[in-house]
């Protein structure tokens, strides 16, 4: 009996392996069938469990296609799109102009059949509803985020819309168009693509040999590419599509091809809107600031006060050079401190400050340093130090005064990388386009004015000034370090976002850092998105 019963489960075992399974797609070949039958089957199949779909954008498909009886959107069956269909592939196309990199969606090719044509598409439409919703990227792990499947209604508000204008308002509407920020960058975004063209080509200007040999020349090229200039040609033409260009991305309104303006020229369109993408998805994901922050965005060289939700202030503020790049940081700015001291970093210690010591003691004395033994504030005569023994392990203190590189005041907060708002001597430099100078920290110009703005609406309880802002004024005359306690503290967020946007009108400014190329590198990878799965 035992050996019947074994006998019996090789013989179904057997039938088992032999049997076809259903996600052979033969039915799929099959003339005979409508395509609404075929999309039927598929859907019912384990034939999705072979797809790039996640599971709920499986449970998506299916809830869709029931709810209009499995009748196509986008295929027919003999290979062809639908009059809406044409239209809809060609918006998963142009997904940058909704700030989607083209990486969300999954390729379509001749290869795959018109019921794999319809699943796809609707699903890549559906990822362009949830990334605009949602975002793509998380900047803190630099990592892609996982696409969250949207619901079957929104798909289906979406699909009912039957003009251009109607589906395009629908997708931007699903940011936080409440966010003015957003809005107008989302508009701006949309608005570049449908003014300029979309090149691909991106050059290196420190290698490419027509960028280098005739430079002028390639800008014509470059400037033709992106849609600033048609194949006519005079010196008018070219001057105002340079300065056209110049404004867009933030450079200076000269004719002179910089390095700064090469690069930018360098740059297709294609990756400028990629950065513009990014940038609009720091936006979306970005938590309300509050009513009242300073804002500082490193590659626009700004600094913005906001107080009760109106700007109070902006100034141009020098930032980190490559080598010694300013961080990302969230912080409370809670002392504005007059006449500073200023604890030299020790990176700029070994590297810049102990070389001239070396060479000549009396540099400490000139620039008004205070030696130090490592741990101690206690000052050490620099001529009782051997210094042709190159001796280490020192403190550097810059005393207070109109020539320390931290200025006159410094509004402090915590950080983790020891960097400030602050003065500088320096003042020429914020006549700059492009001005990354600093060792990390961000200088400001005009800064006691700025000071004087966050006296002004720094309230406690019912409205109450917390001292007169021209008070400041006065302690800056008498020239002696104080530290000035704000009631309420200001958060300030220093950010990288190199496209901006002004009245609906983008800027583009240079990726100083490199930072976003990095995001870019990374979104290049085509598996880098993954749907959510559960």
């Amino acid at each position: 009996m035992r050996f019947l019963i074994v006998l019996f489960s090789i013989l179904i075992f057997a039938v088992s392996c032999n049997r076809q399974p259903e996600n052979n797609f033969n039915f799929l070949k099959d003339a005979s069938l409508s395509i609404s039958t075929k999309l039927e089957r598929y859907l019912e199949s384990d034939s999705l469990l072979r797809t790039r779909f996640s599971p709920d954008e499986i449970k998506l498909l299916r809830a869709y296609y029931e709810q209009v009886d499995f009748e196509p959107t986008i295929a027919s069956t003999d290979s062809t799109l639908l009059k809406k269909g044409k239209v809809l592939t060609a918006l998963v196309n142009e997904s940058l102009a909704f700030g989607v990199p083209k990486e969300v969606c999954l390729p379509l090719n001749d290869s795959l059949h018109p019921v794999e044509v319809e699943l796809r598409s609707i699903v890549n439409l559906s990822r362009i509803l949830s990334v605009v919703k949602h975002g793509f990227f998380d900047y803190t792990t630099k990592k892609s985020k996982e696409i969250q499947a949207i619901d079957v209604s929104m798909l289906k508000q979406f699909l009912a819309k039957k003009l251009k204008k109607d589906r395009d308002e629908y997708i931007i509407n699903q940011g936080p168009v409440s966010d003015t920020n957003y809005r107008f960058m989302a508009e701006g975004i949309y608005k570049f693509v449908n003014s300029y063209t979309i090149d691909t080509l991106n050059y290196n200007p420190k290698k490419d040999k027509e960028v280098k040999d005739n430079p002028k020349a390639f800008a014509i090229k470059s400037l033709r590419a992106k849609g600033y200039m048609n194949s006519s040609y005079s010196v008018d033409l070219y001057q105002n599509a340079l300065l056209e260009f110049k404004t867009d991305n933030g450079l200076d309104s000269t004719y002179e091809l910089n390095e700064y303006t090469i690069e930018a020229l360098a740059e297709s369109n294609k990756h400028r809107l990629t950065r513009a993408a990014i940038s609009l998805d720091k936006v979306r994901q970005h938590a309300p600031y509050g009513p009242r922050y300073v804002r500082i965005n490193i590659p626009e060289y700004n600094l913005y006060f906001y107080a009760n939700d109106s700007l109070k202030a902006i100034h141009r503020v020098v930032v980190g050079k490559r080598d010694t790049q300013t961080p990302e940081l969230v912080s409370e700015i809670r002392t504005i401190i007059i006449y500073p001291y200023w604890k030299v970093p020790a990176s700029i210690i070994k590297k810049e400050i102990m070389p001239e010591v070396y060479k000549n003691p009396s540099y400490l004395a000139k620039h008004h340093y205070k030696l130090c033994r490592f741990n101690d504030t206690t000052r050490i005569n620099p001529s009782s130090i051997n210094w042709s023994n190159r001796p280490s392990g020192f403190n550097i203190i810059q005393m207070p005064g109109k020539w320390n590189s931290l200025g006159v005041i410094k509004f402090e907060f915590l950080s983790n990388h020891s960097v400030y708002v602050h003065d500088t001597p320096q003042k020429g430099l914020f006549n700059r386009k492009v001005r990354s100078f600093s060792h990390g920290c961000m200088r400001c110009q005009y800064p006691v004015e700025l000071g004087k703005t966050m006296i002004l609406n720094d309230q406690e309880g019912r409205r109450k000034k917390s001292m007169p802002a021209d008070t400041l004024d006065s302690l800056v005359r008498i020239g002696d370090h104080k530290a000035i306690a704000l009631k309420t503290r200001i958060p300030i967020f220093v950010e990288y976002q190199t496209v901006t946007t002004h009245e609906k009108r983008l800027t583009f400014h240079l990726d100083i850092y490199y930072r976003e190329e990095e995001i870019i590198r990374i979104l290049s990878q085509k598996k880098h998105i993954k749907p959510l799965s559960k």
